[in-house]
C-alpha cells in the first residue's frame, strides 16, 4: 500500500483526541457526519487481563455492530482483534449506553454477503480490502442477553 504520511499523521492526531472524548462520554457523540458512526469497544487485554478501550468505526447490521480489523491499513492486525480472539466477550459503549457483546469473525458466505456493504460504507475499508496482503477480519459484535456473561466494566 502506498504511504500517505500527512494522512496517517492526521488520523493519529484525530484518533487520540476522538478516543479521549468518546471513552469519557461512553460513545457520545456516536456520529461523525451524516453516515459514519463510532463506538468504544472495550476488550480484555489478552496478556494483562485489564480493560482495553478503543474507538472503532462501525456499521449497523440488524441488532449487531460490524467492525473491520483494519488497523489503519497496516499488515498486522489491531490489538483489539487479538484480544477478541482470546476472549470474544466485550462491551460496546455507544450513545452513552453500555452493551455486552460477543465478537464473531464473519466467514464464508456470510462474509461474502456483507462485503459489498462494508466496502460501500467506508472508502478506507474498500482501499484496505483491495490493497492489503492479509484478509481483513470483518467482525460482528452481537448483543448478549442480560446476565449471560460479565463483560469488562465501563470506562471511567
Amino acid at each position: 500500500m502506498a504511504e500517505h504520511p500527512l494522512r496517517d499523521r492526521f488520523f493519529r492526531v484525530f484518533t487520540r483526541g476522538h478516543t479521549w472524548l468518546l471513552v469519557r462520554t461512553r460513545g457520545r457523540p456516536s456520529h461523525s457526519g451524516p453516515r459514519l458512526r463510532f463506538l468504544v469497544l472495550e476488550t480484555t487485554g489478552r496478556r494483562s487481563g485489564r480493560p482495553r478501550p478503543v474507538v472503532a468505526l462501525y456499521m449497523r447490521d440488524a441488532d449487531a455492530f460490524v467492525v473491520v480489523a483494519s488497523n489503519f491499513g497496516q499488515e498486522r492486525p489491531p490489538a483489539w482483534w487479538l484480544n477478541l480472539t482470546t476472549r470474544p466477550e466485550a462491551t460496546v459503549h455507544v450513545s452513552g449506553r453500555s452493551i455486552p457483546v460477543r465478537a464473531r469473525a464473519l466467514e464464508g458466505e456470510e462474509r461474502r454477503a456483507i462485503l459489498p456493504r462494508v466496502v460501500a460504507y467506508n472508502g478506507l475499508w474498500r482501499e484496505y480490502v483491495n490493497t492489503l496482503q492479509r484478509e481483513l477480519p470483518i467482525v460482528r459484535l452481537e448483543r448478549l442477553p442480560a446476565g449471560l456473561t460479565t463483560p469488562p466494566s465501563p470506562p471511567g
